[in-house]
């Protein structure tokens, strides 16, 4: 099988096909300047997630390690980065966004419209912990629409579960990164 046209078994969808190129998204030359510590330690993935949170909109200062972005996230993340994500997201229903960030939808719509609010420890390293498995989707399947499809169809390596289910819980993101790196890696079963 050509590596540009893998194909992903579910149970609806018997061969929902993915263009898989061998380089990751692009990174523009500004983000890489001002990211290039980041990307150096941690790799692109980790950009990519802190722009879908709205990157130098809602940080004061541009991260340069992961105990940056742990600090970040440990002071309060600003709630307009889940606005940032939701549209990052799009066409991700609400709904299915704040099931797996374990975030009530109540609680996700006062969020998204608080300005100046921030959220909780376990809110924002629940959002930034999806935010980081998309981005890591979107690197090892192409772009961020291919890797929302994946997350939102049921996946062979999770016994036919959709991905998104599974990140509501730590475990369940295990084996969601755990299945991304076999696919990365060319490894299914």
């Amino acid at each position: 099988m050509n590596v540009n046209e893998m194909v992903f078994q579910s149970p609806e969808a018997s061969d929902f096909r993915a263009s898989i190129d061998d380089r990751p998204p692009e990174i523009s030359a500004e983000l890489k300047k001002r990211y290039s510590a980041l990307i150096a330690s941690s790799g692109p993935h980790l950009v990519i997630a802190l722009e879908m949170l709205g990157g130098r909109d809602v940080f004061s200062h541009i991260p340069e390690s992961l105990l940056d972005v742990h600090r970040w996230v440990s002071h309060g993340m600003p709630s307009a980065s889940i606005l940032h994500l939701a549209q990052a997201m799009e066409p991700l229903s609400s709904n299915a966004l704040s099931e797996a960030l374990g975030i009530s939808l109540r609680t996700l719509h006062r969020k998204k419209g608080a300005q100046g609010d921030t959220l909780s420890v376990a809110q924002g390293g629940r959002t930034f912990k999806f935010a980081e498995v998309v981005a890591k989707a979107s690197v090892v399947l192409g772009n961020r629409e291919t890797a929302v499809q994946w997350l939102t169809s049921p996946a062979m390596g999770l016994d036919r579960q959709k991905p998104i289910d599974l990140l509501a819980t730590p475990m369940g993101t295990q084996l969601v990164e755990e299945l991304l790196g076999r696919i990365e890696y060319g490894v299914y079963a």
